[in-house]
């Protein structure tokens, strides 16, 4: 199972399966940011409040000139540490070229309406086994 909140931006992953993230940005005047060939975007998700422990990364390289940018998750990816019985939180972040002008595309944030913290949510669920 694999959903992103469109409102949230929380993605929901069952451990172990596929997921493809289909990913745009904004410009600072509201237009569309165009990637370019060589952008490299990072994927990261880390232990919930421990943002030092990075459980996985993955960086996709831009191939094609576009609005949008597919990051795509293997089963491999997605098996993050021993097998779970219940959801797990962890955050996540995505960012821009982190090695050479970094951006920050989709991270922590603070509440326009609250002015709270609010964090990125990869909530990861448990995987059937079927090993006795």
């Amino acid at each position: 199972m694999f959903r992103i909140n469109t409102t949230t931006k929380q993605i929901d992953l069952t451990r172990g399966d596929i997921a493809c993230i289909k990913l745009s940005a904004k410009n600072d005047d509201g237009t569309d940011y165009t990637f370019k060939v060589g952008d490299i975007v990072r994927f990261k998700v880390f232990e919930k409040k421990k943002c030092h422990c990075v459980v996985l990364q993955k960086d996709t390289e831009v191939s094609e000139e576009g609005t949008s940018v597919n990051i795509n998750l293997t089963k491999e990816d997605t098996k993050i540490g021993d097998i779970i019985n219940k959801d797990t939180d962890y955050w996540y972040e995505i960012e821009l070229n982190p090695e050479t002008s970094p951006q920050t595309i989709v991270g922590y944030e603070i509440s326009k309406e609250t002015g709270k913290p609010l964090e990125k949510i990869f909530k990861l669920l448990p995987e059937g086994d079927d090993k006795e």
